[in-house]
């Protein structure tokens, strides 16, 4: 995986889609609502300078739904399997409303269905698609595609309850092996995302004359997966 570093064209993004919460902060800052859109500037602008490997920054606009008209603009860091850290600085009223959460959105793990859907194609050609018959007389093949269509589509049910069962039992999800996990590795870098976007934040608002000694305190860190804390 390559890193991409940088800003992307402003995109839109589906914020009822972005998979399981993570971690994440907010803050009011009392009478600074006016520096909202310098700060926003900055916390991309802060992002960019740390030279983070494998991420992928921009500025997105969120929305809910194909038929909401409502908006927000967001600075996005990205990194895989599916993590994403949304910033949104806005003004509220006279305030400066500044907050982040990590999401990660969980995605199909294509490279082990694929060798299921092979395997089981192999299998049901062999069970249900050649078929051998002789009835008195020399040994005949033929194919039949709709029964090699049946052996497999058998064969993947059967598939898809063992990887089910194997998964409750290993993983403690059902789903577990037919979505990509993050790793270990994948984990400490979902981490360095938020803590790295969490200070970039913080310097933002200092640098736009907030005392950030004064803001919330964040007690601790969620981990790159779900349940673990840093």
């Amino acid at each position: 995986m390559s890193a991409q570093i940088g800003t992307t064209p402003q995109t839109g993004i589906n914020v009822s889609k972005l998979g399981f919460f993570l971690d994440g902060w907010a803050d009011i800052v009392e009478g600074m609502g006016s520096k909202a859109a310098s700060v926003r500037k900055d916390v991309l602008n802060q992002l960019q300078g740390r030279g983070m490997p494998d991420i992928t920054l921009g500025n997105k606009s969120g929305y809910t739904g194909l038929i909401s008209n409502e908006r927000r603009d967001y600075v996005v860091a990205e990194t895989f399997p599916g993590a994403r850290t949304l910033v949104y600085i806005a003004q509220h009223g006279n305030d400066l409303y500044a907050s982040w959460r990590t999401w990660i959105e969980p995605k199909i793990n294509w490279n082990l269905l694929k060798w299921v859907l092979i395997g089981a194609a192999v299998l049901g050609l062999l069970s249900g698609g050649i078929q051998t018959y002789s009835y008195f007389g020399p040994t005949q093949t033929t194919f039949s595609f709709f029964g090699w269509i049946f052996s497999t589509f058998g064969y993947l049910v059967f598939a898809g309850v063992v990887l089910a069962i194997a998964g409750k039992v290993i993983k403690g999800s059902f789903l577990s092996y037919l979505f990509i996990e993050p790793n270990v590795f994948d984990a400490e870098d979902i981490t360095a995302m938020s803590l790295s976007t969490h200070k970039s934040v913080l310097r933002a608002l200092d640098s736009a004359g907030i005392d950030s000694s004064r803001l919330r305190l964040k007690q601790e860190f969620k981990g790159g997966r779900r349940g673990e804390t840093v």
